[in-house]
Order: structure tokens, then C-alpha cells, then sequence
């Protein structure tokens, strides 16, 4: 590993100095694998199990704060222009507002959490990857449930909409930090 790759996510180290068009096939590439993350989903209401916050920590654990943002932001406008990218399919700005609208904010956030925790000295090793994972994963949840209570209720909220995702919040948390500690050491190697 490089001196200049220290404080890199490992795939901005692998972007630096190529071409525009590997950014933006990044960027893209990261959103279609949140759009797939979204479909592998157990429905439940008002908001659906899925592999999304495995999907958003991996890539932000591997992108960096700029590029997990944009690809977040992209899979976000994608969903907003009426591509069905977003769990069950849906997309549309009704999507965007719905009863999960918080926890898609919430994904915003947590991927420019992670993606600067992670640029911090040490902020790739094991511990401080789980921290900052988890923390992201109370602020999706955070979010989504401050959104959820103002039009169901605090109790339904959490009920519904944080208590059934907690053990898997945890989970996730571990099968990422393990994904990105090995892809981004192998990408580092490079």
C-alpha cells in the first residue's frame, strides 16, 4: 500500500488519475448494485426488509465520502425519474416521500458518514469500520423513523419501522466490514 493511498478509500485510490468515464461508470456500476440490493427484499409494512444498508456500507466503504454520495445521489435521482431501482420496484417521487422517504435520506447521510470516517487514519481497520457502520446504521434508522412517527405515531414507528430491522442492522454490519476489509485490501494491492 501506498503512502498516498493511506487515507483513501480503496476505490478512489483505483480512480485517481483514469479517465472521467471510470468515475462515472463507478458511480453508475454503485448505484445499479444498490437498485439489485433493493430487490432482494421481504416485504413487510410500512417498510420492507432488504439488503440496502449491507449494499450503501460496502459501497461506502470502499468509495469514499465524494464518490459514495454520488453514487447514492444518482440511485436516488434514477428512483426520482422513474426508474424502479428502489424496493419492490418502486421509484417515482411518490417513492421518494412515502413511507420510507426517511430512511432514503437517511442513506444519503450515513454513506457521507462512512465515506469520511473511513478517510480518517485508521478508519479502515476493524474496529473503527464496525463503529462507523453501526453509527451509520442508527442514522438510516434514525431518520427513518423520525419520518415514519410524524404521520404513524412514535410507537407504530418504531414498532414497524426500526425494532424489526435491529438484529439485522447488526448482521449486516458484520458480513460489510468483513467485505470491505477484503475487497478494499485486495483493491489496495493492485
Amino acid at each position: 500500500m501506498t503512502a498516498a493511498a493511506t487515507f483513501k478509500a480503496p476505490l478512489d485510490a483505483l480512480l485517481a488519475g483514469r479517465p472521467l468515464a471510470w468515475r462515472v461508470g463507478a458511480v453508475l456500476a454503485g448505484s445499479w448494485l444498490l437498485a439489485a440490493s433493493s430487490w432482494a427484499e421481504i416485504p413487510m409494512y410500512p417498510v420492507p426488509m432488504t439488503l440496502q444498508t449491507y449494499a450503501l456500507l460496502v459501497i461506502a466503504g470502499l468509495s469514499g465520502l465524494r464518490l459514495s454520495l454520488e453514487i447514492v445521489f444518482v440511485w436516488l435521482a434514477q428512483a426520482a425519474m422513474g426508474l424502479p431501482v428502489l424496493a419492490g420496484g418502486a421509484s417515482g417521487v411518490e417513492a421518494l416521500v412515502g413511507p420510507t422517504g426517511g430512511y432514503l435520506a437517511g442513506f444519503l447521510a450515513a454513506a457521507g458518514l462512512v465515506g469520511w470516517l473511513g478517510a480518517r487514519p485508521r478508519g479502515r481497520d476493524w474496529l473503527p469500520l464496525t463503529v462507523s457502520f453501526l453509527l451509520a446504521h442508527a442514522v438510516v434508522l434514525l431518520l427513518g423513523f423520525a419520518w415514519l412517527a410524524s404521520g404513524l405515531g412514535a410507537k407504530a414507528a418504531f414498532v414497524g419501522g426500526v425494532a424489526p430491522f435491529l438484529a439485522g442492522a447488526f448482521l449486516k454490519t458484520l458480513l460489510a466490514v468483513a467485505t470491505v476489509k477484503l475487497a478494499g485490501d485486495r483493491i489496495l494491492t493492485r
